[in-house]
Formats: C-alpha cells, structure tokens, sequence
C-alpha cells in the first residue's frame, strides 16, 4: 500500500517545529503523536519527535527516535541527528555512544532546512552550540 502525504501531516510538523521555538516540548510531542502516517516525511517526523524528547528530558525515548531518523535520513541530515544524540547518550551515561555520535555527527556548525510539500514553507532547525 502506498502511503499518501497530506496537508493535516505538513500542518501538525510545522505546529510541532513551532512548539520547539517556543520551548514547549510536551505541545511538539503532542502534535508529533497525532500524525498516523507520515509516509514520506518520517524521518523528519522522527528527528522532531526526539529533538522534543530530548527537550523534555526523555533521553531514553529521544534516543530511539533519534536513531531512527539517524538510520532513515538523508546524508547531511543524518549527521543533524547524531549530533543530537550525543547529549541524549552522555546523559543516559553512554559516553562510548556519545563520542562515536560526536564522530558520526560531524563539528561543522549545521542548520537544517527541511522543505515541506504542500506547502511554501519549511522546517527551520538550528544545531546547539557545541560546548566544550
């Protein structure tokens, strides 16, 4: 079965990205677990969920979710995720992990922008300042 992108799962990523601008991580989650099929934009799906996780101090949930964007993204995307795990791992007390995602993740300064069908805007998302 082929999964089809409609504009109520565009709107409920944007809502979520929003969320995360306003530092209101339990809102982003609330809205990420609305959306029932994501289809092609799960992986950004996912990094938003986890990047929220992450935020509401669920490392170990953010962990996977991160994970999994980091498995199903694109390349330089992909590093956008490791990079956040690193935290997640440190936190959870995984300093092996989170050296290897800070390897993954790369140390140039990465701002994702990720562009929705559907719609004439896009996911803006800042990388944290490396600390350090």
């Amino acid at each position: 079965m082929r999964s089809t992108l409609t504009p109520k799962t565009v709107r409920r990523l944007l809502a979520a990205d929003g969320f995360l601008d306003l530092d209101m991580p339990a809102e982003a989650i609330a809205e990420l677990d609305r959306i029932t099929d994501a289809g092609p934009l799960e992986g950004p799906r996912r990094l938003l969920l986890g990047i929220a996780l992450k935020a509401a101090g669920r490392m170990d949930d953010a962990i996977r979710s991160l994970e999994l964007a980091a498995r199903i993204m694109p390349s330089p995307i992909r590093r956008f995720a490791w990079r956040e795990l690193v935290d997640c791992y440190a936190a959870v007390g995984s300093e092996e992990m989170a050296e290897l995602a800070g390897t993954l993740g790369g140390s140039e300064n990465l701002q994702l922008r990720i562009a929705l069908p559907c719609s004439n805007l896009t996911l803006d998302i800042e990388a944290p300042a490396k600390t350090g």
